[in-house]
């Protein structure tokens, strides 16, 4: 198994400096290009690929439909909202024109794994069949963040929500057949990466841990050079507006990490037992998501994943502050990992009510990702988000009907403001349009002739 973290060999003039170490990357700054991480480039484009566990409370074994919208066809914010209580996905109404829901897409067919959520995570983003058995199934071909990241020279920003040490962790990245790559799943290891505060070995700098224990940022350390920055007559008043954005995302992040890690040794233990496994997972997610946001902001890396739960998550989630019984237990209806417990009362609405929970936090990321932009304009005029789950729903742990919410549109190349059905086409045909929608080649992705029309302008 391998961990990578993202190409970060960029020009110095891409960040602020100061005390003796890279503090803060720079995101794109139209009147002063020099200084902006993406150079000359002008149509940069990234893909944010997302896996959640234990699918989703749509419409099966008898149980109503609580997931898709109610009719196929155009979404707005009216019809959305509309929808909103009774499906799961009326939440995201306010980002209906960056929407792209596609249901009748599932994973290779004709074979029975032992353990579906494993395999389903390795096909999540691989697009071919796993091969091994129980908790240790693999793939079989790259997954797409690697075949988007190495068209243009780089590797993807691995990333990880969750409690670990369960029966299945990672499954979800794979830079070649069987090559696992390990998720960071401490967002204060992935923000001591992007600004470079990570010593030698990768752990948290004399630097990092000094920020912590006075609790400053790390706006702090680049004051000097920020001021000389601002004091350019070059800089539009756009680019202020976007440093003072980048600048307070930045701060932000920081502010929000003493609540699930930020110990100076990485994730405190200690403390993620005090709020509880519900508040941990769900915050954990979205910094992650707001630190990508930042990295595709300023040229970071050009792909990235978030694995989101493991496969048998065992997350206890809060509703009306009633904490429900283990994830993963709910999503099969028991009390029980496998085929055997005694009935979970109300399981399906509970696991509606999980969903909502994972679609407000999806919320949160549209939301601030709305606010970032690249050389072309708006991220989600450069970039896309794909979420999805490693099997469609818990009870029967199916391969097909997956749920699939795609936002943005790089490059004009996907289909908005739309909800279709695929009729029951390949993932690996979806994931194809996917990485070509950044520029790269997925001719020969998953022995794959071409992508998905139903997801092309």
């Amino acid at each position: 198994m391998m961990r990578q973290t993202p190409n970060n060999a960029r020009s110095r003039r891409a960040f602020l400096r100061g005390a003796g170490t890279v503090g803060v990357m720079l995101p794109f700054l139209e009147g002063l290009p020099e200084r902006s991480a993406f150079g000359q480039e002008e149509d940069p484009r990234f893909g944010f690929f997302i896996c959640g566990s234990c699918g989703v409370a749509q419409e099966t074994s008898g149980e109503p439909e609580r997931f898709w919208p109610t009719e196929l066809g155009a979404l707005s914010v009216q019809t959305m909202e509309a929808d909103s209580e009774e499906r799961c996905t009326g939440l995201l109404a306010e980002h209906a024109d960056k929407l792209l829901l596609v249901k009748g897409i599932n994973y290779p067919g004709g074979w029975e794994p032992a353990e579906t959520h494993a395999a389903g995570l390795v096909m999540c983003l691989t697009g071919v069949p796993s091969v091994g058995g129980s908790n240790l199934s693999t793939s079989t071909g790259p997954s797409a963040d690697w075949v988007i990241a190495r068209a243009f020279g780089g590797t993807p920003l691995n990333l990880y929500a969750g409690a670990k040490g369960g029966f299945i962790d990672d499954r979800l990245s794979f830079s070649e057949a069987g090559q696992l790559i390990n998720a960071e799943d401490d967002p204060y290891q992935t923000y001591l990466t992007l600004t470079g505060l990570a010593d030698a070995t990768g752990g948290p700098s004399a630097m990092a841990n000094r920020l912590v224990e006075r609790r400053k940022s790390v706006n702090d350390l680049v004051r000097d050079d920020l001021q000389v920055l601002l004091a350019n007559k070059a800089l539009s008043s756009a680019d202020r507006q976007r440093l003072d954005l980048h600048l307070s995302s930045l701060r932000e992040v920081e502010m929000q990490m003493p609540t699930v890690s930020c110990s100076v040794t990485g994730l405190d233990q200690e403390l993620i037992e005090s709020i509880g496994a519900e508040g941990y997972i769900e915050d954990v997610a979205r910094l992650q998501m707001q630190l990508t946001g930042i990295a595709f902001s300023c040229n970071l890396t050009r792909a990235a994943t978030l694995q989101w739960g493991s496969g048998t998550d065992q997350t206890r989630y809060v509703v009306d502050g009633v904490t429900l019984e283990r994830f993963h237990h709910i999503s099969h209806r028991i009390n029980g990992d496998g085929t055997t417990g005694s009935p979970i009362e109300n399981a399906a609405e509970k696991h509606a009510a999980i969903d909502r929970i994972r679609m407000q936090t999806l919320t949160t990321m549209l939301d601030h990702w709305s606010e970032l932009s690249t050389p072309r304009g708006p991220l989600f005029q450069s970039a896309f988000a794909m979420w999805t789950c490693d099997v469609a729903v818990g009870p029967s742990g199916s391969f097909q009907n997956l749920p699939i919410i795609i936002a943005g549109s790089p490059g004009g190349s996907l289909t908005q403001a739309q909800y279709v059905d695929a009729g029951g086409e390949s993932n690996a045909r979806l994931l194809t349009s996917l990485i070509e929608s950044t520029g790269a080649d997925g001719s020969q992705f998953a022995d794959q002739a071409g992508g998905l029309a139903v997801v092309e302008s």
